[in-house]
């Protein structure tokens, strides 16, 4: 599907405005075939390199799914997880395994009427109008976090799912864990008393050298990969993972960890629109280095009776629980302390004794 850039975006920024202001007018289905409660569902993946792999993997392990579409923008990586589809449909017995269409067009992926469900796995840039353009499509949607780049954006989608009534799913994976099961049970418990501050920190980074600009490399739609974002010479440091370090794309490490993690105090507390942040930071560690976004951040968030601070820092390791990343929620008889690893509880000493059970 060949268009122009500039075309494309200004189309897109239509079609975005469109669904803001105008999602209460009536709308149809037209694209949509909506499976019933025997059928088989029909995935395409967008974005195939690291979740979208991770996601695909296990959307083969449901019985009643089926791969149609593979998506994206490196002919390498697309080529590469077709092979690599196959042999894990040999070792699931998948007797009835087809090789998937492969295209590096999502807007391809999302013209194929018997569609039924997207995984956007893309850049984070492109999560917001990719799921738009999927509900358009009469495609249900699942997309990584971070749901999108702005609060607006987030809206977007929400109101685009919603006027063209298809399911849209967030990746978060972490709030599967069984053991996050049981903190989010003992935070409820009211054990730990009156929480009034909740730490959450990832810590730990790599330094991001400073590469010149090149050509782009063979078999890769660099256009398409930028997509809504700014124009600019292709850069290694800006491609593939090492994208969410530029404000272009993504936010930097809150983006990445701090959505699992902050997520999991959110749920906990039941809170959700703070009266106050505030945020301080900044390139202290790797000043010199070509990241954009912080490595050393602290944000506080204020609720009504509570306080949830955010932290990141490249220059150091572990904080005094010996744990790169994780949560602390402060009670009044006691702290509880989780991370991916598991979960403690360390009751707070009165009068010789400990102030709770655990």
């Amino acid at each position: 599907m060949a268009v122009n850039r500039r075309t494309f975006i200004r189309q897109s920024g239509a079609v975005l405005g469109t669904v803001g202001l105008f999602s209460s007018l009536p709308f149809s289905l037209s694209c949509s075939r909506r499976p019933g409660p025997n059928d088989t569902i029909r995935v395409g993946l967008i974005g195939c390199r690291n979740m979208g792999w991770s996601n695909i993997r296990e959307f083969m392990t449901q019985p009643d799914v089926e791969v149609v579409a593979l998506c994206d923008i490196d002919e390498t990586i697309l080529n590469n997880r077709a092979a690599d589809l196959e042999k894990l449909a040999y070792q699931l017995e998948k007797t009835d395994f087809t090789q998937p269409v492969l295209f590096t067009d999502f807007r391809d992926v999302l013209d194929q009427r018997d569609i039924d469900a997207v995984i956007i796995a893309t850049p984070d840039h492109w999560h917001a109008l990719m799921t738009v353009l999927a509900c358009q499509a009469g495609k249900d949607v699942y997309v990584e976090k971070p749901m999108a780049n702005s609060i607006e954006e987030a809206n977007t989608m929400v109101r685009a799912g919603e006027r063209y009534k298809q399911v849209i799913q967030v990746g978060q994976w972490q709030r599967s864990g069984p053991h996050w099961h049981d903190v989010m049970d003992f935070v409820g418990s009211g054990k730990l008393g009156k929480i009034d501050l909740i730490d959450v920190w990832r810590f730990g980074g790599n330094k991001v050298p400073v590469k010149p600009d090149g050509p782009v490399p063979d078999g890769v739609d660099y256009d398409l990969w930028l997509g809504p974002a700014q124009e600019r010479p292709f850069n290694p440091n800006r491609f593939h993972y090492n994208f969410r370090w530029f404000w272009d794309y993504a936010g930097g490490k809150m983006t990445d960890w701090g959505v699992h993690l902050l997520d999991m105090a959110i749920q906990a507390m039941d809170v959700h629109h703070p009266r106050q942040v505030q945020a301080t930071g900044g390139k202290f560690v790797f000043p010199e280095d070509a990241m954009e976004t912080p490595d050393t951040l602290t944000v506080d968030y204020q609720f009504k009776d509570l306080k949830i601070v955010w932290k990141n820092d490249f220059g150091r390791q572990v904080n005094e629980h010996n744990l790169g990343h994780g949560l602390v929620f402060h009670g009044q008889h006691g702290q509880l302390i989780a991370s991916r690893s598991g979960w403690e509880v360390e009751p707070r000493i009165e009068n010789g004794g400990p102030m709770m059970e655990t």
